[in-house]
Order: C-alpha cells, then structure tokens, then sequence
C-alpha cells in the first residue's frame, strides 16, 4: 500500500482540476456572450384628477379635532417637568441710566503718554482705529467723563482714591460698610451678651450667602433684616432679598443663632477724644460718620472722572449703567473714541493728518518735497526707490540702496546692520519732515503723488469801477521799473543768491508747520544744497515781483 494514502481515505486525481476556470461565464472559452438586458417602460399610474367642479367634501369634524387636542394635552401634563422643584426666576431688571448727566468715554492720561512716547521712538504712522481698538481692549485704559447737566443731579465723589461715586447721601454712606477705608475711622469689637429667651421652633436664613437671621417670632427679626440688606445687599430690590430668605428648622441651626446672638457687635471711633464712645448699631455708626467724617471722604461735585476698571459695587447704579452701555458700545464700533483720541494725542502734541482717506497719527504730518528744495544723494535715492516701491519694505529698500543683501548668520547680520545704518539715519529724518511714511509693518510709502508746486501770489480781480480803478492799476505797470526790482521776464542778479546763507539739513524744508520733535536718530550725514544753487532758482523769484507795487502806490494817495 502506498505510503501517501492512508488507510480509510479515498484517493483523488489532481489533474482533473486542469480544465476548472475560474471568472464569469461570459469569460470562458466557449461560454455565452452576454446579451444586453432590455428594461421596460413601467406604465404611468393614473392618478384621480383634482376635483374642480366643486364636487362635496367631507364635513369638518370640529368636536374630533378638539378631541384629539386635548389627548396630546394630557400626555404633555403627565409627564415629569425638567425643572421640577426649582422656583421660578424672575426677570432680571438692570438699573436705568441717570437722567441729567452727559457722559463721554476718554482715553486715560496713563495711555496717551504710552502712545505718546511709542511714536516718538519708533517714528512710525499709525492709524487711529488700530489705537482705539488698542484702548478698548482693556478697562483700565479709558476713563467715563460724567458732566452734569442745567437739571441734572450732583455727584459724590470720593476723594480717598477709590473712584467711588454716588448720586444720594444715601447711598454714600452705606457703602461705608463694604468700603476699604472702614478701618480707618472705627474698630470693631465682639462683647457677649445674654441669650434671647424664647421658644424658638425654626430660624430664618438668608439663601445668597448663608447668614443667619433669626426666629421669625424674635423681637429682633426685623432689625436683623434690615441690617444685613444694608450691609450687603444694598444694590437689591427689598423685594426680590426678602424672596430669598428661607426657614431651616434643624437643630445646630437654632444653636448656631443662639451662639451668635449672644455675641454682639460693637464698634469705636478711632479718632482723637472719643476712646470712650461705644456706638451700639450701624444706624449709630453712620449717624457718627455723617456727622464727623462725611466731608473728609466725599466731596460734591459736577464733574467726575470714573476709570473704566471701577468696580460697580462703588458707583451709583444710574451711573454704572452708563458705564456698562458706553463702554460695551464703543467696544463693538472703536471709531467712537476717534474724536476724543485726536484731543488727547494733542494735548501731547502729537500730530494728527487724513491719509488714504482714513486718521493717521504720527512724528509729523505728511506733505510733498517742495520744488526748490535739493536733497543730498542718498536721500534722493530713498524717495526715488520709494516713488517707485511705495509699499515695499525697508529692508528691501536698504538692500537695494547699499547693494548688501539681508544675511541670515550673525557675522553677515553685522555686516548688514553697518551698512545700512546711513540709509536708515536719512530715512528718519525724511520720516520727520514728513516726505515719506513707514507703517508698523515696516512699509515704506510715498505719501504724495508729485512734489508740491511752488507757491505762487494769484491776483484777484479788482472790482473797483471808473477812475479808482484805473488809478489803482497805472501805479502797478510802472512799479518794477521805479523800484528796480526784475519783472518775471527778466532774470535776477547772480549775486543775490550768493549773499544767502547755507542752509543745515533740519532748516531745508520751507513749511508753516512747527517743527517735527527731536527723536534719538542720527542727522542725516550729507547737508542739503542751499535753494539758490538750483538750476531754476532765478525763476522761482519771479513771483516775488508783484509785492512791489505796494512801494509804488503811495504816490498814488495825495492824487487821490
């Protein structure tokens, strides 16, 4: 027997498996190509056309629509609520603005002299939106500006630093129990006393911040009331506090109270001659801070600068409800503050200009290079590079300029930095007097399309009649040859232009503005040439000449 089969197995041939092939039957040889499967059109299923006749419909069964209305009613009311236990909240009403009173949001001192000292620095424009939103983003950084009105209310401002203020007595001095000054003016001291006695059952608890109040039969009960709503939560209606006093009927809750009550508070004056005087109760302790304290903290006022960090626990609600709408609109719409941005950056003197039609500030206004005016070479490569590349980058500008490509190593940075740096002393004082703009981004602009045209004297036409008129115009025809000063057709002297002095760098731009302030940049390296070096410079004095006819016509007064 062979040893490859086994005994019980049945031997089978592997070569009959030679002709089994696998795939579709379509795929094997001499197999069936498939036929193309036809669909067929499935007919249309006539639908009964809409009754336009006016045929009859089925009557309105009312009672059955009702019927079921009231099913689906009961399955909502059967089911358990979500907020099953909790008491219902009431609508929350924010206190409403002051009356009387206009009020403004100002950029604080503190942030403009930041402002201030930044663009002096850095030389660089920036929009006054950027600085707005730059004021909004923090609270600290704006002040509310409450003035009073003709009918309007007087304020009470605290003159200890804490920026609270108020609008009643009342409120001024019930903020003296939260205030920070309290210690100042009286000390607090716990005396024990005798219990209450009584059969007390339950005691009343306030639910916001857990103080006990008492038994709702003690004597006390109201009075300890009305004491903890004063201390606390005075901003509350007495209503909605009354609202949130709940009974607890446990026995370490009565025990609590009565260790509590048999401790009272009393408090002492700390000032000079009364160490003997005990003040029973806070109506007695404000009675004595009206009377000897009030005009040391509060002074009245009608006009009050309130920081916008100012909790509103110390501002009256009218005027922390100024606080709140003013504040939140000018952070959604920061253009609001534009207005008092621009008299805050003047009072610094800062100057403010219209640019690509939006408020720039920056270390000088922008205006055009006067014709007459030559600038030094290097100079004059910046604002040609810049006319060309407005826009472009100041590296890119200094690269280009001084042929020292930007370097990535530390030696090559070196070498950059040392090349550039004449380049960049004359851009700052181009930035200075205005001539070009460089943004925060460090892009260099060419504020102004053309140089600015020299200015010249338009007459206006007289509009004297008759004789008046024609003496008034005979003295000006025959004024340059009597005065011999040149008539536009004529050139001037070469002489005249040598007796001017030279001018320095900083005293080459001709303008009505003031001054640019000084920065800590270097002075541009190369002087500029004076004006009457320039090739048209005899021309540019042509407008000159009709200033003399005011020497010629005073002859003209006695034939008058």
């Amino acid at each position: 027997m062979d040893e490859n089969h086994q005994e019980g197995t049945t031997p089978f041939n592997l070569s009959e498996l030679t002709a089994f092939q696998f795939g579709p039957a379509w795929a094997r040889k001499g197999g069936e190509t498939p036929k193309p499967q036809v669909y067929e059109e499935m007919p249309r299923r006539e639908r009964p056309a809409r009754r336009r006749d006016g045929g009859e419909r089925r009557p309105f069964d009312r009672e059955r629509r009702d019927g079921d209305r009231a099913t689906k009613r009961e399955g909502r009311e059967g089911r358990p609520q979500r907020r099953e236990g909790r008491p219902e909240r009431a609508p929350r009403q924010l206190p409403a603005p002051a009356a009387g009173l206009r009020v403004e949001l100002r950029p604080a001192n503190s942030i403009l002299e930041i402002f201030a000292t930044q663009i002096h620095r850095q030389k660089r424009a920036l929009p006054l939106l950027d600085l707005a939103r730059v004021v909004m983003a923090a609270k600290d950084r704006y002040d509310l500006v409450f003035m009073k009105l003709e009918d309007g209310p007087m304020m009470i401002h605290s003159k200890l630093g804490d920026g609270a203020c108020w609008l009643t007595e009342q409120e001024a001095v019930a903020y003296l129990w939260k205030a920070e000054w309290f210690g100042k003016f009286y000390k607090r001291e716990e005396v024990e006393t005798e219990a209450p006695a009584g059969s007390f059952s339950s005691v009343a608890k306030c639910s916001l911040g857990g103080e006990l109040i008492g038994p709702a039969n003690w004597h006390g009960y109201q009075a300890s009331l009305m004491r903890l709503y004063r201390r606390k939560y005075a901003s509350m209606d007495l209503s909605s506090f009354k609202a949130r006093i709940v009974t607890n009927k446990s026995e370490e809750a009565l025990a609590d109270w009565l260790k509590q009550v048999s401790h009272t508070t009393v408090w002492k004056p700390l000032r000079e001659g009364a160490e003997e005087v005990v003040l029973q109760d806070a109506a007695a302790v404000e009675a004595d801070f009206r009377e000897h304290h009030y005009g040391d903290v509060y002074e009245v006022v009608d006009k009050v600068f309130v920081n916008g960090a100012t909790p509103k626990s110390r501002l009256s609600p009218g005027l922390a409800a100024h606080l709140s709408i003013l504040s939140d609109k000018t952070a959604r719409f920061p253009q609001m503050l534009i207005p008092n941005l621009c008299h805050g950056l003047a009072r610094h003197h800062i100057p403010i200009y219209k640019w690509q039609g939006h408020h720039y500030t920056g270390p000088s206004r922008v205006r055009a290079i006067p014709a007459d005016m030559v600038l030094a070479d290097r100079m004059m490569a910046i604002v040609n590079w810049t006319k060309e590349n407005s826009g472009g980058k100041v590296d890119a500008m200094c690269a280009a300029l001084s042929g020292v490509p930007a370097a990535e190593d530390e030696a090559g940075k070196q070498a950059s930095v040392d090349a550039y740096a004449p380049y960049v002393a004359d851009m700052i004082w181009l930035m200075e007097q205005g001539f070009i703009v460089v943004t925060a981004d460090n892009s260099i602009w060419y504020p102004k399309g053309s140089a600015a045209p020299q200015p010249t004297k338009v007459e206006t036409p007289s509009r004297r009649s008759g004789k008046r008129a024609k003496k008034a115009q005979a003295p000006k025809a025959d004024a340059p040859k009597a005065t011999g000063t040149p008539t536009p057709s004529e050139p001037a002297p070469a002489e005249a232009p040598a007796a001017e002095p030279e001018l320095a760098p900083a005293e080459a731009p001709a303008s009505d503005e003031a001054p640019a302030a000084e920065g800590d940049a270097a002075e541009p390296s190369e002087a500029c040439a004076p004006a009457a070096e320039a090739p048209g410079a005899p021309e540019a004095e042509a407008p000159e000449a009709p200033a003399a006819p005011a020497d010629a016509e005073a002859p003209a007064d006695p034939q008058a």
